[in-house]
C-alpha cells in the first residue's frame, strides 16, 4: 500500500508509472515503449506487476514486470488473441485472466512462475484453462483463492470455485450470484 503502479501518455502512448502512495516525491518510469500498458494487478508479495500491452500484430499481450533486480518486462501470454485484465492469485502460483480466443471473451487461468535463472520461461505455452462458459470479463480471486469472481455476459456476478492442489487446479461449475448495474452488461467496447 506504500506504491501506487499508474499508466500514463503523457508521452503519445500509455507508459507505467509509480509513485509513493502518499502523494509525496516523484513519479519514476516503470516501462516505456511505443505500445499502450495497462496495469492490472501486482502481486501479493510485491515482487511482479502484471499488465497487457497493445501490441498492432498481437492485440493485447500479457506481460510482467518484475519490481526486484533488473526490472526487465517479459512476455506472460503472447498469442494472436486479446489477452488482458490478469490477476495474480492470492499465493501468486496462478494468474486469472480475460481472452477471446474461443471467439468471445471468457475468464482463463493459467500457471504463473518466474523465468529461470538462465532467463527461460518457466510458464508453459500450452492454453489457459477456461473457467467461465457462457463469457466473462473482469476476473479477481477471492482472497484465500479459493474462488473467482467475474462479470457474466448479462452484467451478472459470476463465482468459480476453484481447487488448487500442487500444480493441478480443479474448476467448479461457475453460479451467477446476482445481477449488477454495470454498464453494457458483461460485454467489453
Amino acid at each position: 500500500g506504500r506504491r501506487i503502479v499508474f499508466d500514463s501518455n503523457r508521452k503519445g502512448h500509455g507508459d507505467l508509472y509509480q509513485k509513493p502512495s502518499s502523494g509525496a516525491g516523484a513519479e519514476e518510469l516503470l516501462v516505456e515503449s511505443p505500445q499502450d500498458k495497462n496495469a492490472s494487478d501486482w502481486s501479493a508479495d510485491g515482487r511482479f506487476i502484471l499488465y497487457h500491452s497493445n501490441d498492432p500484430q498481437t492485440v493485447r499481450d500479457l506481460w510482467v514486470l518484475p519490481m526486484e533486480g533488473d526490472r526487465k518486462p517479459w512476455v506472460f501470454l503472447k498469442t494472436s488473441f486479446d489477452e488482458r485484465l490478469g490477476q495474480f492469485s492470492p499465493d501468486g502460483r496462478w494468474v486469472a485472466y480475460e481472452s477471446n480466443e474461443s471467439g468471445r471473451d471468457e475468464i482463463y487461468i493459467r500457471p504463473f512462475a518466474a523465468p529461470t535463472a538462465s532467463g527461460a520461461s518457466a510458464n508453459p505455452a500450452g492454453g489457459g484453462s477456461q473457467v467461465s462458459t457462457a463469457g466473462g470479463i473482469h476476473p479477481r480471486w477471492r482472497p484465500d483463492g479459493k474462488e473467482l469472481y467475474y462479470i457474466g455476459p448479462n452484467g451478472e456476478m459470476m463465482a468459480a470455485p476453484i481447487a488448487a492442489t500442487g500444480t493441478t487446479l480443479e474448476l467448479g461449475a461457475p453460479v451467477a450470484l446476482f445481477p449488477t448495474r454495470i454498464y453494457g452488461g458483461g460485454l467489453n467496447n
